[in-house]
């Protein structure tokens, strides 16, 4: 917010400054322009009523200070000087001017030097003079702008060090601002925060212990439970171990969120890890007639915390197997690649289940949210697995990639770096 509210406030300033700037020169610039107009024009009209290339010596210095040269060329090309402030350049001024006879009155800029002075900055105008149909030659007038320069040069520093000034004191100003307006959302957040770990660490042990009954009940009063009973008491079985897993979920991110969660690295062989998990699914894909498959390299050796690379492999092959109709197929892939010049392991779980739309391909990691909210309700599912999983995926500084189309199935690709 900081950032964002300073590089704006500083976009604006920038705008006002090269805004202002660019007014200013283009003001004082035409005014120069208009006076050269004028001057030159007065000096056609005087050289036709006159001798030609006779000039009048109180026109340019007495009248402009500003004025640089004042020259006449005859249309023989013999040069008639008016005046002229540095009688050396008149080399450079007649070479650049050479050929220039426009028949109304054009102005150009030039900047002109050499090594013994410094550079002076001319507009330079020029327009034929021509006398009853017959062209008697060229008037070129020069004046020196060259303090118009200067002064803007010394604007445009001015106005960049008050830019810089301005800059910092809108950052440290946003700075300020942010936090204070942060304070309280801050705080809001952490009490959030506080009180989703403290409420799922005191759940735990009542929902712990109606689980435990539950099945205590199942297993000694069970046979004595008429078929509505037993069927209820199934259904509660269910809700409290889907109530204790997303109590345990929920202080998983709880404790992620204050950064007291930790991740243990180790190396092992997640190749061998693969094939556990597969075979502790397996029972629950075959109850739904799913075929569970796995392709993969031996001995991939990778270092990271394998307690959590499991969570992220039984959530991923969990979700598959929830959203796979009967007579489906889900595929593990497991292998080694190199992406940008470094070794990763590539996690690929493809399904054939009922896919997910493109506009919800973006929230799918948000916690609680779910596609499909009665179809997820009905398998247990509680919105929490897939964001618990992006998670572990970051904190082993991983990337993974959805791809999805609907009623086709549904592809989940994970790039994990190798030691």
């Amino acid at each position: 917010m900081t950032i964002t509210n300073s590089a704006m406030l500083m976009v604006f300033l920038l705008l006002f400054i090269i805004g202002t700037f660019g007014l200013l020169l283009s003001i004082f610039y035409n005014e120069q322009k208009l006076d050269l107009k004028a001057l030159t024009q007065q000096e056609v009209e005087e050289t036709k009523t006159s001798a030609p290339g006779v000039t009048k010596p109180d026109n340019a210095f007495a009248a402009n200070q500003g004025m640089y040269f004042n020259y006449f060329v005859k249309e023989n090309g013999e040069l008639v000087v008016g005046d002229e402030f540095a009688p050396e350049m008149r080399q450079v001024i007649m070479e650049y001017v050479k050929g220039w006879k426009p028949n109304t009155v054009e102005i150009k800029y030039k900047a002109i030097g050499s090594q013994n002075q410094e550079e002076s900055h001319l507009l330079i105008a020029a327009q034929t003079v021509s006398q009853n149909g017959r062209m008697l030659g060229t008037v070129y007038f020069g004046k020196d702008v060259s303090y118009l320069w200067s002064m803007f040069e010394w604007l445009l520093v001015v106005l960049l060090g008050m830019t810089v000034l301005f800059m910092g004191v809108a950052i440290v100003t946003g700075q300020f601002l942010t936090r204070r307006a942060m304070k309280p959302i801050l705080r809001s957040y952490e009490l959030q925060r506080d009180f989703l770990a403290d409420a799922s660490h005191e759940l735990r042990t009542p929902i712990s212990i109606l689980k435990s009954g539950l099945d205590v009940i199942g297993m000694e009063d069970g046979d004595k439970l008429s078929a509505f009973s037993h069927e209820l008491l199934r259904d509660l079985q269910k809700e409290a171990k889907s109530a204790a897993k997303m109590v345990g979920d929920l202080l998983l991110l709880a404790r992620t969120d204050s950064g007291v969660q930790e991740i243990s690295m180790d190396t092992f062989d997640f190749s061998v890890m693969a094939e556990q998990v597969i075979r502790s699914i397996q029972g629950f894909a075959q109850s739904r007639q799913i075929r569970l498959l796995l392709h993969g390299q031996d001995a991939i050796m990778l270092h990271a915390d394998q307690e959590k690379i499991k969570q992220l492999l039984y959530i991923l092959l969990d979700n598959a197997v929830k959203y796979t109709p009967e007579q489906g197929e889900i595929t593990l892939t497991t292998k080694t690649t190199i992406v940008d010049h470094k070794p990763k392991l590539c996690i690929m779980v493809a399904d054939t289940g009922i896919g997910i739309e493109p506009d919800q391909l973006a929230h799918i990691f948000h916690r609680f949210y779910r596609a499909d909210k009665n179809r997820s309700r009905q398998s247990g599912g509680t919105g929490l697995g897939l964001a618990i999983a992006k998670w572990i995926i970051d904190a082993h500084r991983g990337t993974i990639h959805v791809e999805s189309v609907p009623g086709v199935g549904s592809s989940f690709t994970v790039l994990l770096p190798l030691k």
